[in-house]
């Protein structure tokens, strides 16, 4: 019996109002349809056409995702359905799902059902899944490790243990003249992923450590760079790093700093948020937003949105913390030449002016350029000069385009 399942739906066209008939999918197995999975994850999913006027978009249909070798299941409601109406959406396709596979199968994994906003958001979430595989050690889904081998530990991980374990600025020292692989900045980004996955599984204090070393690191590379001739004593930077607290305390009885709440004011504000431009805005307006432990107060609302039976709200709240991770992780303009080339390309009047800008400086076509473009956006909307942030997205979305022109 297959798994996945299509069925024919008549829909009426938005353009021209004529009815029309297509087959769209509401199951979607991975292994019987990968190449429908491959559509999904080009976001051309359930893409109708009219059969009148050739207009074409996405159909407003529900569909369950599911992976037996990844263990996971998604459900995206019709978009705009009702909260009632997308629960019964899930509980029926579920049914059908469980239904359809044989009865050895049935395992626990299915009953723990991920909630995407539509289509575009399970593919979020299965290009997300399929890049931590990319950056494991090569013993993902799907393969074992050999028989009697020990487990394999990255030895980032064995530096960052022995980090967090020290208790004096003596240890400190030590660890990081043992493991100078934590001064790499390529390891940093690797921390901050990691903090991520223990935000996602709820691993709240893990996820502080890996924020405090990240952010202890962030500042030793920093002072590293200055002095290459010697690797400043940790006692320096604790004294210059002010926003670091790793607990390195003579005695056990000092107490974490406490994280500054988000009022309900600033989760209505994101929440009303629908654009990464509006989202910079209200970071902008709310400064409480930018600091590091942001993420992690937002997951704990999820947490509590969960326990309180609001998945709407919770899912809402994911998306949110997702995107103010991606502007956290977007880097300052405050660079001199990013500075200039920007001035040239919100200055330039006409193609010609365009393309020497262009020509002039290629770091526009890179990603800093179009993150600073994002953050300039933003706060000349939140200023209320709403023409030049129209005309920076305008040109973010232009450089994209060449960008993208140059890598076909």
């Amino acid at each position: 019996m297959p798994i996945a399942y299509q069925e024919q739906s008549q829909l009426t066209c938005p353009a021209c109002g004529a009815a029309f008939t297509a087959a769209l999918w509401l199951i979607l197995d991975a292994q019987e349809e990968p190449e429908a999975v491959e559509a999904l994850l080009r976001e051309e999913l359930n893409l109708v056409t009219c059969t009148a006027c050739g207009q074409r978009g996405p159909a407003a249909a529900p569909l369950l995702f599911h992976d037996a070798l990844a263990r996971r299941v998604i459900f995206a409601p019709t978009p705009g359905a009702a909260e009632h109406a997308w629960r019964e959406q899930a509980r029926a396709l579920h049914a059908m799902l469980v239904a359809a596979l044989p009865e050895d199968a049935r395992r626990p994994y299915l009953g723990d059902v991920d909630i995407a906003q539509d289509l575009a958001g399970v593919a979020h979430l299965l290009r997300r899944a399929a890049q931590r595989r990319q950056r494991g050690d090569g013993f993902g889904e799907g393969k074992t490790l050999p028989e009697n081998h020990p487990p394999m530990v990255p030895p980032l991980l064995i530096a960052v243990e022995a980090l967090l374990a020290a208790n004096d600025m003596a240890e400190l020292d030590h660890v990081l003249a043992t493991y100078p692989l934590l001064l790499d900045p390529e390891n940093a980004t690797i921390l901050m992923q990691l903090e991520e996955v223990a935000l996602e599984q709820r691993s709240h204090e893990v996820a502080t450590s890996l924020r405090q070393a990240r952010a202890l690191l962030q500042q030793m590379a920093a002072l590293a760079q200055t002095t290459p001739s010697a690797l400043p004593a940790v006692a320096s930077v604790l004294a210059q790093a002010e926003a670091v607290a790793l607990p390195l305390t003579s005695g056990p009885e000092a107490p974490p700093p406490a994280s500054r709440p988000i009022g309900e004011e600033v989760f209505t504000a994101l929440l009303h948020a629908q654009s990464a431009a509006e989202l910079a805005a209200v970071v902008t307006h709310y400064p409480a937003l930018a600091q590091p432990n942001a993420a992690m107060l937002l997951a704990e609302r999820i947490e509590l949105a969960l326990e309180e039976g609001n998945e709407r709200l919770a899912l809402l709240l994911e998306e949110r913390r997702e995107a103010l991770l991606h502007l956290h992780r977007a880097p300052p303009y405050n660079d001199a030449r990013l500075t200039a080339a920007l001035e040239a390309l919100l200055l330039a009047e006409g193609e010609m002016e365009l393309a020497d800008a262009l020509d002039a400086y290629p770091i526009l076509l890179e990603e800093p350029a179009a993150q600073a473009l994002w953050q300039v956006a933003a706060e000349a909307r939140a200023s209320g000069d709403e023409e030049l942030a129209r005309y920076a997205l305008e040109c973010r979305t232009m450089l994209q385009r060449v960008r993208d022109g140059l890598k076909e």
